[in-house]
């Protein structure tokens, strides 16, 4: 186990503390520090979506957010008393198939207790003031809550210190940024409407548009729009807000939100724009901003990292910016561990921008895109917007799409140098002629209930932990002695790098050791478009890294010597 000086984590939000705990669980345990006081109680992000409900699964927190927060299964759109469309978001291929609806601070929560298990400490109140990057690792400058200074290395330093990250400033890392010139306010308010209470619901008028989700305890978050205008909000014109905070926003002319929202500003909104009672209640949190989006030139600069709103920042609407964050600390984790573990190679550092940059773009490009339609004012972006949003009512395969890109389960890696394959079509058989051609190198894997001799078990389950793991599909194999033979030399394939698991078609054969699963109904073999014993290779982050259409386990320790290559020729040396 390595402890504190291999890594410093600058940001304990929700990036910086699945990071944390991706490297705590593989035996390296990161430093940690936050400019924040730990009592912070902050509410911004509201959403996950059904992917990062697949990586908390696997941190074994699933279950404790589904039961602090609320499933939304649908988005409903209004204009006035009149639906537009209704969206389903459960067409998502996952076995979260919705959006969880919890305070950002809740799932922080979750987080820090998973975090503090596994022996890490987060040092409050302390922030970066500066950094310097060598060849072997970084020398960095801290200020501690009560003044006191401190100057200590590391050898790898992670931002995950937000959209104004002193870690992205001080490395020089530049960033293309631009302003959408939309005001925001959001706020979470107790209110008497009858609204179903398990989807998000979107009312659009000519001032702009209002968007409520429902919260635990009985609240509304709200989300709206101030203006469309050119100007954003100066210091001066900000400090007035803040002495002002129950002005109207309907009345801003200077294009800024006020600096605190109170329930008179999200009244007047409510009043204006939508058909509910605008009697509003015990405001629990507000905030405003000016939507802004930006996207770091590169994830790594030497001994440097990004990760989450360091690395990119975008409009609030669609919910993904958390999410992408918190995702991008699950693909770094498992590398980074390796390599300060002295198991791969630092170049493996390079695939992390390889694979996440590309997904940080199309988010910040998409969320754009869809500020802009929404909150559009003119008489034709309101007209085009009403007519999409009943087409997309009436096309499931659309909707299917939609409900898969925002459940963010369309993210691959493709491109990536780390994903590979030797897969052709064969003949279909009788139990698979249903089959389709399975995840690709870079797919998210898919899960499937298995049979074990202890009992039925989702796949996801069987591949929890720090790992890879090795999926062996026997199809029509059914000889005893050959499995057996497959299964050991799938695990010695894996020795150091994770467990291999067989899976057979229509019984367990008997005489077989641990690490086999039956898969009775072919659903596996189907869902992984398997026609003949196969190989798939999941990562640990549960991508696909390799597939193959034969029992060819050469070519899985081609993989690990391609991931740890140089590090395994230094040593020779």
């Amino acid at each position: 186990m390595t402890v504190g000086e291999d890594v410093l984590i600058v940001g304990a939000g929700p990036t910086g503390l699945v990071l944390a705990i991706e490297l705590a669980r593989r035996g390296v345990v990161p430093r940690v520090v936050d400019a924040g006081a730990a009592d912070h109680r902050e509410s911004r992000a509201v959403s996950i979506v059904a992917r990062t409900l697949e990586v908390l699964d696997d941190l074994g927190l699933a279950e404790d957010a589904l039961d602090r927060g609320i499933p939304l299964h649908a988005l409903n759109f209004y204009q006035g008393t009149t639906t537009l469309a209704e969206m389903d978001v459960t067409a998502v291929d996952s076995p979260f198939p919705f959006d969880l609806c919890i305070p950002q601070w809740q799932t922080v929560s979750l987080l820090r207790e998973r975090v503090e298990q596994l022996g890490v400490s987060i040092e409050w109140g302390t922030r970066l003031l500066d950094q310097k990057t060598g060849e072997h690792g970084v020398t960095v400058d801290l200020q501690h809550a009560d003044g006191r200074r401190e100057r200590c290395a590391t050898t790898w330093l992670i931002g995950a210190d937000g959209a104004h990250s002193t870690v992205r400033e001080t490395t020089g890392i530049g960033r293309q940024r631009a302003d959408l010139r939309r005001g925001f306010i959001l706020g979470d308010v107790a209110a008497d409407w009858p609204l179903t209470r398990d989807r998000f619901h979107v009312y659009f008028a000519r001032s702009g548009l209002v968007a409520v989700f429902p919260m635990a305890g009985g609240y509304w978050r709200i989300l709206a729009n101030t203006s469309n205008t050119g100007n954003t909000a100066s210091t001066s014109d900000r400090a007035h807000a803040a002495q002002t905070a129950h002005t109207a926003v309907t009345a801003d002319s200077a294009g800024s939100s006020p600096a605190a929202p109170g329930l008179d500003d999200f009244s007047a909104l409510v009043a204006d724009r939508t058909p509910l009672d605008s009697r509003l209640r015990d405001l629990q949190w507000s905030s405003s901003f000016v939507a802004r989006e930006s996207l770091a030139e590169r994830l790594r600069d030497g001994r440097v990292l990004l990760v989450g709103d360091a690395a990119h920042n975008h409009s609030p609407v669609g919910g993904q910016g958390m999410n992408t964050g918190m995702q991008d600390a699950y693909n770094l984790g498992w590398k980074l561990a390796l390599v300060v573990t002295g198991d791969a190679a630092e170049t493996l550092l390079d695939s992390y921008h390889a694979e996440r940059w590309p997904v940080a773009k199309a988010v910040v490009d998409a969320t754009s895109t869809t500020t802009k339609v929404v909150t559009g004012d003119t008489l034709v972006a309101r007209r085009a917007r009403r007519h999409a949003l009943r087409l997309l009512g009436r096309l499931n395969p659309v909707q299917q799409r939609l409900s898969n890109a925002f459940g963010e389960h369309l993210v691959n890696y493709h491109d990536s140098p780390l994903v590979f394959q030797r897969w052709a079509e064969s003949p279909a058989r009788a139990w698979n002629d249903l089959a389709d051609a399975g995840p690709q190198p870079g797919d998210v894997m898919r899960d499937v209930h298995l049979e074990r001799r202890d009992g039925p078990v989702a796949l996801r389950h069987l591949l929890r932990g720090p790992g890879h793991h090795l999926l062996l599909f026997a199809a029509d194999t059914t000889d005893p002695a050959t499995l057996e033979a497959w299964r050991s030399a799938a695990c010695a394939a894996m020795a150091g790098h994770g467990e291999a698991h067989l899976i057979t078609r229509g019984h367990l054969p008997h005489g077989l050791a641990g690490g086999v699963a039956v898969d009775p109904r072919s659903q596996a073999h189907n869902r992984y478009g398997v026609r003949r014993p196969s190989l798939y290779l999941i990562r640990p982050d549960k991508y696909v890294g390799y597939r193959g259409d034969s029992v060819d386990l050469a070519a899985v320790h081609n993989y690990f010597r391609a991931l740890t290559a140089p590090h395994a020729e230094r040593a020779a040396r």
